[in-house]
């Protein structure tokens, strides 16, 4: 539920992000179809992208905490595709302070 309100949060930050040169994109852990109905519903200005094999969770270390916790990260790749930033969060409660962390981050570079 947390990780909607970092979503929702984003789409808000949107333009500000746009503004700053960056693209954002949400990469769901599930099927296309749960990945367009999360974006319908959340109503994301940015593409939900699926992972239904979670590859990209692995990858980037994001397995559940005690099985049920998902761990997020927000992740800023530079045009030539080096990772800049990283971090991934198990508190779902840090999304308002991520979202504008991320922001300022991004405006920096």
């Amino acid at each position: 539920m947390q990780c909607r309100s970092h979503v929702a949060q984003l789409g808000r930050l949107y333009k500000d992000f746009q503004t700053a040169g960056a693209e954002v994109l949400v990469i769901l852990g599930d099927t296309s179809e749960r990945a367009r109905k999360y974006a319908e519903l959340l109503k994301t200005p940015f593409p939900v992208l699926a992972d239904l094999d979670r590859s990209v969770y692995h990858q980037f270390d994001l397995e559940k905490a005690l099985f049920v916790i998902q761990r997020t990260a927000s992740v800023v790749i530079d045009r030539e595709g080096f990772i800049r930033y990283i971090k991934r969060v198990t508190n779902p409660m840090t999304w308002l302070q991520e979202s504008y962390e991320l922001l300022e981050f991004v405006r920096a570079i």
